[in-house]
Parts: C-alpha cells; sequence; structure tokens
C-alpha cells in the first residue's frame, strides 16, 4: 500500500507525469483568492507555463471558506497532478507546480493581497462570492487599503467567474463597501479586467484519488480531473503578465465572448443538469445522449444561435455539445445543478428577452426552468445546499411532478 506523499521531497518517485522543471524557490506575483479544484485546473496550469517559460507567475493560494484546500495542498509544498480525460483516451499526467504557498482565512488574503510582490489579484469564488457582505469584497477592500496606505502600485484585480461584466461587478461592489477616499482610488488606479474562462472541471472522487496514484506512484490529496479543454480570454489592461504567450486572447472587449459561454455553453449545460435529474441520468454525459433531452437542448442551443451576436457560435455550439457527451468526466447533474437561483438568471434570461423582442417563441426557456423547479421536487435532500431557498422549495412542492412530460410533448 502506498504511503509516500506527493511533495518537493518525494517528486523524484513520481512516474507516468510530467513535472515541474522552473525554479519553485521564487517570491509568488499572483495572489488567488479560492483555490479549489477549477483553479488548480485553469489559472493554477496557465501560471505553470508562464513559470517554464521563465516569467515570475508563483500564486499565492487562499482558501477564505475552510481548511480543505490547505489541508490538502500544504503538506505537498502546493503541487498537485491535473488527469485530462477524454473519449479517446487519458492524457499523461502533469504534476503542476505553480502553487508555492497556501493558506486559509481573511486575515491570509489581506496579506496576499498587500504584498508588495503582488502584481495580479486574480478570483474563483463562484457567484455568490459577489453577494454584499461576502468576504471576498471585504478581503479586497482590506488588501487594496492597505497597499494605498503604503504608497504600493495597485494589482491587476481578475474575477475568474462566471458573472457577466465580472471585472465591472466585482470594481463595483468593491467601491461600495470601501471609504470614499480608498473608492477614489480604486476607481482611478485599480484595473478590474473582465475575464471569461473555460473548462469542465467535476469534483475528484475517492476513486479518482486511487486511479490517480497507482499511476503517479505516489499519494495526491489535491488531485483534479477535467477535460483537455481550456481557453481564458482577458480584457487587456497594464500590469498583466504576457499571457498571450501560454495561449489566453488578450482582447479589448470580452462582452461577445461571455455572452457566448454563458448562452451557449452554461445555460445548455444547466438544462441537461435539470432535464437529466428528471429522466433519472447521474451524469451529465448520460443526459446528452438521452434520447429526449439530447434533441431538446440541441434545439435550445439553435434558439440561442438565432439571437447570439458572438464569435464562431456556431461551431461553439457544436463543440459545446461534444464536450457534454464526454462519459469519461462523470460530471454529474447534481454539481452542474448547484445554486441554480444564482445561475439561471443570466444564463437564460438576456437570451429571452431578446427572443421577445423580435417575437420569437420562448417556450423552451420556459421548460427549462419549470425543469429546475420540479427537479428542486424530484431530488428533494438530496441537491447540495446553495440550490433551495425558502420560496423556491415552496413553489416546487406545489408542482405536479413534471417528469419528462412536457419535453416529450413538444420535442
Amino acid at each position: 500500500m502506498m504511503t509516500a506523499r506527493l511533495s518537493a521531497q518525494t517528486l523524484a518517485l513520481v512516474d507516468e507525469a510530467s513535472v515541474p522543471g522552473h525554479d519553485r524557490h521564487v517570491r509568488p506575483t499572483i495572489a488567488h483568492l479560492g483555490v479549489g479544484a477549477f483553479a488548480r485546473a485553469h489559472v493554477g496550469t496557465y501560471a505553470d507555463d508562464l513559470l517554464e517559460r521563465g516569467w515570475p507567475a508563483a500564486i499565492r493560494g487562499v482558501s477564505l471558506r475552510g481548511r480543505t484546500a490547505e489541508d490538502q495542498l500544504g503538506p505537498q509544498d502546493g503541487l498537485y497532478s491535473i488527469a485530462e480525460r477524454e473519449p479517446d483516451g487519458e492524457e499523461p499526467l502533469r504534476v503542476v507546480g505553480s502553487i508555492v504557498s497556501v493558506a486559509t482565512g481573511v486575515d491570509a488574503a489581506v496579506d496576499a493581497i498587500a504584498s508588495p510582490d503582488t502584481s495580479l489579484v486574480t478570483l474563483t469564488v463562484t457567484e455568490k462570492g459577489y453577494e454584499a457582505g461576502g468576504p471576498a469584497l471585504d478581503v479586497l477592500v482590506r488588501g487594496l487599503d492597505r497597499r494605498r496606505r503604503a504608497g504600493l502600485p495597485p494589482p491587476v484585480v481578475a474575477s475568474l467567474d462566471n458573472v457577466f461584466d465580472n471585472g465591472d461587478v466585482l470594481r463595483a461592489g468593491v467601491a461600495a463597501v470601501a471609504d470614499p477616499p480608498l473608492a477614489g482610488w480604486i476607481a482611478e488606479e485599480v484595473p478590474f479586467p473582465s475575464s471569461v474562462v473555460d473548462r469542465m472541471v467535476p469534483a475528484t472522487t475517492p476513486a479518482d484519488l486511487v486511479a490517480i496514484a497507482e499511476r503517479l506512484g505516489v499519494t495526491d490529496a489535491a488531485a483534479v480531473v477535467a477535460e483537455r479543454h481550456r481557453s481564458w480570454v482577458i480584457s487587456g489592461v497594464d500590469g498583466l503578465p504576457p499571457l498571450e504567450q501560454v495561449g489566453v486572447e488578450v482582447v479589448a472587449d470580452v462582452e461577445s465572448f461571455q455572452r457566448r459561454k454563458l448562452w451557449l455553453l452554461n445555460g445548455p449545460h444547466s438544462a441537461l443538469a435539470y432535464c437529466g435529474l428528471l429522466a433519472g441520468c447521474t451524469t451529465i454525459a448520460e443526459a446528452a445522449q438521452h434520447p429526449v433531452v439530447e434533441p431538446f437542448v440541441r434545439a435550445l442551443l439553435d434558439d440561442v444561435l438565432e439571437v447570439a451576436d458572438v464569435p464562431d457560435g456556431a461551431n461553439f455550439a457544436a463543440d459545446a455539445l461534444r464536450r457534454f457527451r464526454n462519459a469519461s468526466l462523470g460530471h454529474t447533474c447534481l454539481q452542474v445543478g448547484v445554486d441554480g437561483s444564482r445561475k439561471l438568471p443570466q444564463r437564460l434570461l438576456p437570451v429571452v428577452e431578446r427572443r421577445r423582442a423580435e417575437g420569437r417563441s420562448t417556450w423552451r426557456f420556459a421548460v427549462v426552468v419549470a425543469a429546475w423547479l420540479a427537479a428542486v421536487d424530484r431530488v428533494g435532500d438530496v441537491v447540495p445546499e446553495g440550490i433551495l431557498d425558502a420560496e423556491i422549495t415552496a413553489a416546487a412542492g406545489r408542482l405536479d411532478r413534471l417528469g419528462l412530460r412536457v419535453l416529450e410533448e413538444e420535442t
């Protein structure tokens, strides 16, 4: 039985994986808030690519909620592996070395933001992290205020969450809780570029950890599973590292890219999750191949494409359907369905407004909302906390069980 754990000391024992070739004894220039699986599979890999090219892009990671990330990554010196899974076979494992320290708590986050070495602050704190009074806004205000008082230059602050105009939303949230002198400094000095990130990262299971350990030759408590696809589009601002060198699209305006992802990927993803739950599917891949759900979601994508002015929309939609069918990921409908009350308004309602303005039918979008309510009613306490609130639960309880009756009648 394997007992050695991945760390700087055991890196030489690693089999079947690429390992960091860069110097990890560097001062971190990126402070990242929210060191979950998605951050590791996304910003962690881009930073690792920059480090391999000689750019000082090491990450100081901080979790605002609990010690899970610190407990996973701390004993491993910040090292973790990524298993990329596709239907055509699993890629060689990659050990990522971009995270050089990890801590937990508000004070640690403020210290990371206020550090003179920090030039970029990134966040993956989920949609709910931008609500007034949330810890993310608090630590940003405190960290930026400390920098201002110390006469330090401002960092670039970039949200990587699925929030439309996430840079502007974050800037407004921070300014709303800052005192007037700090709010003025933020408005004049701190860049908040909007960005769009895209990679499917299902929750890592105990079976995943066992399989990865067998391949690595050591155990890795922080391992993540992801699809091969990854992308990042960000507004160009002064102070960013040379992200374009590692495949990031740096553009003048990300709005059309945000619409493309929210409407053609995230919206259909939610539709698959809720309709899949009603159809008895466990995973997104099962829902994406269900004889009733799949044609409904395909037609939903066509509805979006009729009114979406986005770059290369038809090809993006076709690729989204391909990605949804990736059974090797094991992405569950329950995981994708969490926080529907926060996600669906920005994923569906703007499309509904456009279709109504053009006199087009919107019934499929109504079905998605009905499927969400029915799924809440169907799965009840099994749904992770965050998908429900009292009003939604009460509304779901008043519904007749929808099943797939509407879908079968209309598809």
